[in-house]
């Protein structure tokens, strides 16, 4: 009887390949190519794979410890005729490997393709031996289309603008109004930017003189201003190279640069004042007497267009107000059994009419209304010192979850910079909930009231970095399960080997474009299998 396989939809690849870096930059290939990837490490988890899995086209490379290539071959063949497939399989070898092509291909394998890769030559093996239909070569008519018209709908004026290339600007934001809004994240903080460079650079604190500079790179990248993100780059490079005299050389250049770029900013706020709001709804908000705290959160929620109700912890009033909102913010005070008594009834009121509940207050009050039956009922907990940004941004997450057609994916950035993550959310935040954590010390803090569904995670960040902070989650076993993402600048061959000895579920370069990026993302949560998560992008 013949083995049931796993089949899919789109297209899809098998990389078998016992150098890590080397199937991170063939599956990063591959993704920017619209193909899904598993990977495989060795023969044997190559043969394991493929009893289980039925691919379009395997990549295997022929030098391996243990069980080289050709005998992988054999043992696949063997599979393959017991199933009643037939999968194309292409040796994946160096350089020197050229002048043994005829040998591969005596040997059973249907190609060889030589390392490095040569992105040409890679879309024709796909364009040979992936079946009609699960592969579209995509359309660089279509694609230098959209670039024009995007490009046509910019303000004329930042034509003028010598330090930006436009074009490579809506390349990477794929839109004339996501590159308008990077710009606008990108220029409104130069001032601030510039003062900590300075600074650093004078008290010759290098490790956050480096950090600031290597996320200006990034983010320069992004809008286009490649100049800026030259001189960065050399910056970087000179000074983790220890050349701090040459840092001190060439760190005024920069600052005129990305100084002459203020005036940009200046232009952009004139002509739009406007700030994204969501549309109208309710928040009731239980809280006896409101004080310089619940101030705070009411104008938090509004600067989100909620409509904020404030009543006094009656139940005969909350009662009255049962229909008025789906979610409940409960500020507790008062005695012991008055907390629990009001908490019981308003997590009753969320089981039975699907409303949402979160604490905001004290910490000892949050712990008494805690001490209930329904306590799971409550959605999020706000302890005292209360981040209205997160609250807001929390209180808008359950808002779209309830009024939605689907449950929205969360994902959480995690990212020293507040430029990038800016720019994260107003990115990802059209298709899912984004979440922001300026440091690992409050991500983890985060990640104790709540679970996303996927960590995008940088590096480079001063104290804990990501190394640091992807082991104290895999430590917890509540959050182990949570699949993590580099989202890093670090694109060298011994940068990319010490982010993937941290057996992360991915990593992206800061610099992939904004489509990109989206299309990464999707097919992570369509997929059952996140390993295809990387970007090979500069």
């Amino acid at each position: 009887m013949k083995e049931l396989l796993r089949t899919y939809n789109s297209a899809r690849v098998l990389i078998v390949d016992d150098m890590p870096v080397n199937t991170a930059i063939l599956s990063s290939m591959l993704t920017t190519m619209g193909i899904s990837c598993d990977l495989a490490e060795s023969g044997q988890e190559c043969l394991d794979m493929c009893r289980k899995n039925r691919y379009d086209l395997i990549l295997l490379d022929h030098r391996m410890p243990g069980m080289d290539g050709v005998e992988t071959l054999f043992r696949l063949k063997d599979i393959f005729r017991h199933v009643g497939v037939e999968t194309p399989v292409v040796c994946h070898t160096a350089d020197e490997g050229k002048k043994y092509i005829n040998l591969y291909k005596a040997a059973g394998f249907a190609d060889v393709l030589i390392k490095p890769v040569d992105p040409g030559k890679l879309m024709f093996l796909l364009m040979t031996y992936i079946p009609d239909g699960k592969y579209v070569v995509p359309s660089l008519v279509e694609k230098k289309k959209h670039i024009e018209h995007e490009l046509a709908s910019l303000p004329p004026w930042l034509k003028n603008i010598p330090q930006l290339d436009l074009k490579s600007g809506i390349e990477h934001c794929d839109t004339a109004s996501a590159f308008l809004d990077t710009l606008r994240v990108f220029t409104q903080s130069i001032k601030g930017k510039i003062t900590d460079i300075e600074k650093f650079e004078n008290e010759e604190n290098w490790p956050m003189y480096l950090l600031l500079i290597h996320s200006l790179k990034s983010t320069a990248k992004l809008i286009g201003a490649n100049s800026i993100a030259d001189k960065a780059d050399d910056l970087e490079y000179a000074g983790s190279h220890n050349e701090h005299a040459l840092v001190h050389a060439l760190t005024p250049a920069l600052i005129d640069e990305y100084k002459s770029m203020i005036p940009c900013y200046e232009k952009l706020i004139s002509e739009n004042n406007s700030v994204p709001k969501c549309t109208d709804h309710t928040v009731l908000f239980i809280v006896n007497e409101p004080g310089i705290v619940g101030k705070g959160i009411t104008k938090a929620l509004e600067y989100k267009s909620f409509d904020v109700m404030i009543i006094p912890d009656d139940p005969k009033i909350i009662l009255n107000h049962r229909a008025d909102s789906d979610i409940l913010i409960y500020y507790p005070s008062g005695d012991n059994d008055h907390i629990k008594s009001v908490c019981t009834m308003l997590t009753e009121m969320c089981r039975d009419d699907n409303k949402i509940l979160c604490l905001a207050g004290d910490y000892l009050d949050i712990e008494t209304a805690q001490e209930i039956h329904d306590k799971e009922c409550i959605k999020s907990v706000y302890p005292r010192p209360i981040n209205l940004e997160i609250l807001a941004a929390d209180i808008t997450s359950y808002h779209d979850k309830l009024h939605g057609n689907e449950r929205i994916r969360t994902i959480l950035v995690i990212d020293d910079d507040p430029d990038f993550l800016h720019i994260m959310v107003n990115w990802l935040s059209a298709s899912y909930n984004v979440d922001c954590s300026h440091s690992g010390a409050s991500a983890l803090a985060y990640l104790d009231r709540k679970r996303p569904d996927l960590i995008l995670l940088d590096y480079e960040m001063p104290g804990m970095n990501g190394e640091k902070v992807l082991q104290r989650i895999r430590s917890n076993p509540v959050n182990e399960r949570i699949p993590v993402v580099f989202l890093t600048g670090m694109n060298d061959k011994e940068g990319v080997l010490k982010l993937l000895e941290n057996r992360p579920d991915g990593y992206l370069l800061k610099s992939i474009p904004r489509e990109e990026l989206l299309d990464s993302l999707q097919r992570f949560f369509s997929e059952s299998s996140p390993s295809f998560l990387t970007s090979s992008s500069n």
